[in-house]
């Protein structure tokens, strides 16, 4: 055996060579300790299976053995190759794992905690591979995956606490397959911030459109689901007017606000093109005004500007309502100068809900769409879980939402 040479020069590459003799002996020990343990279950699982212990003699005996056949298991700790004993008649299976089964339980648990943190079914397969020294197929992870129906049948029904004082709600546009096309898609969310400035995405559904309809059947599920909407301070929505319409019948006694990112983004869509840059960001200085006595000085001042210019652009600020105009319904989105300014910037628009599904957008340019309707329920649950347990550590409240509730009281 060579001596390891521990002068200064050599010190780090051989502290290496130590650390991975170590940890190979290590893994190597963890997996000869699970065999051992495997195969002594299945042992005593066999004699009561049978009736009988190896060599005794009974007259309740129901069977006799039959050999070893060689299983090879993924387990947490690697490959396992099994000595799994067999009934002559072949109807025994082993209790600690399925029939044909290749992969440990607590492998396919890893497998569906890893896809709802966000990990594609692709990559999966690698950090199986790192980890255990054996992955699994794409194929394989999905099929895991699919257990997570249940999951996603748990999550739309369970209890929300009546405790959020801000309510966001908005529609993202997905692609899902049926049959010989994809279709267009959108999924309502809902997300919610509490008094203490922790948050919470709360319930998401796929509907064919944003109808009125779609909109209170999703609001309605949330209040039998227990929000019933005694703490909501503000709901901060688009401008889809089924949604308004919706809203004015579940909540009707809640503000709403309009986002200003879809109404500035209207203006930009109907405005002229050579002058665009400058009617939005004058438009954009009313969010900013503070107050909303200030904010109407400057609408009046922005609307005398462009009214000429830009006629369309001007009228395109209108809420839920075709001839619903901005002067008419202008508490739409000045509600928000009610609260304190420290957190304007939060509740004035939906960012916080678009900026929670760039993940899905990501996956999206790769796939064109979903495969079908499950396969895009279970990809949601797992962003709605990865945010949601990101959410639950205290540094990750907005603590100016927080000290403001804590003063108020």
């Amino acid at each position: 055996m060579e001596e390891l040479d521990f002068s200064r020069h050599n010190l780090a590459v051989d502290l290496l060579e130590v650390k991975k003799m170590f940890e190979e002996d290590f893994n190597d020990g963890c997996r000869y300790l699970v065999r051992r343990a495997f195969e002594g279950i299945m042992r005593v699982d066999l004699d009561a299976y049978l009736g009988a212990e190896r060599y005794q003699r009974s007259d309740s005996r129901r069977g006799y053995r039959n050999g070893y056949r060689t299983r090879r298991l993924l387990t947490s700790v690697g490959v396992v190759e099994l000595e799994v004993p067999r009934a002559r008649e072949g109807r025994y299976v082993p209790e600690i794992f399925e029939r044909y089964k290749r992969v440990h339980e607590v492998v396919d648990e890893g497998i569906r905690e890893m896809f709802l943190k966000g990990v594609s079914t692709r990559k999966v397969g690698d950090v199986l591979d790192a980890l255990c020294g054996e992955g699994v197929s794409a194929g394989y992870v999905s099929q895991v995956s699919k257990e997570l129906d249940r999951e996603v049948r748990r999550f739309e029904n369970e209890p929300i606490e009546d405790e959020y004082a801000f309510l966001f709600l908005d529609a993202l546009s997905v692609r899902i397959r049926y049959e010989l096309s994809a279709k267009r898609r959108l999924i309502l969310i809902a997300y919610g911030i509490r008094r203490d400035g922790s948050r919470r995405l709360l319930s998401f559904s796929i509907a064919k459109r944003e109808s009125e309809a779609s909109w209170r059947s999703f609001l309605e599920n949330l209040r039998v689901r227990g929000l019933i909407g005694h703490s909501l301070e503000l709901i901060i929505v688009d401008g889809a007017p089924g949604l308004w319409a919706a809203l004015d019948d579940v909540y009707p006694l809640v503000p709403h606000q309009l986002c200003w990112v879809h109404k500035l983004g209207n203006i930009a869509r109907y405005g002229p093109r050579s002058q665009v840059e400058a009617c939005v960001a004058e438009a954009a200085k009313i969010m900013y005004a503070g107050t909303s006595r200030k904010a109407a000085a400057l609408f009046r001042r922005w609307k005398q500007r462009w009214q000429e210019v830009s006629p369309k652009g001007v009228a395109c600020l209108c809420v839920a309502r075709r001839q619903a105009c901005l002067e008419r319904d202008f508490h739409r989105l000045i509600a928000f100068f009610e609260f304190d300014p420290t957190f304007h910037k939060v509740i004035r628009t939906t960012n916080v809900i678009e900026r929670s599904f760039k993940e899905i957008r990501r996956r999206l340019k790769v796939m064109g769409y979903f495969q079908n309707a499950k396969s895009c329920a279970r990809i949601l649950l797992s962003q709605f879980y990865y945010f949601n347990a990101k959410w639950d550590r205290r540094t990750e409240r907005i603590e100016s939402i927080g000290d403001y509730f804590r003063n108020a009281a």
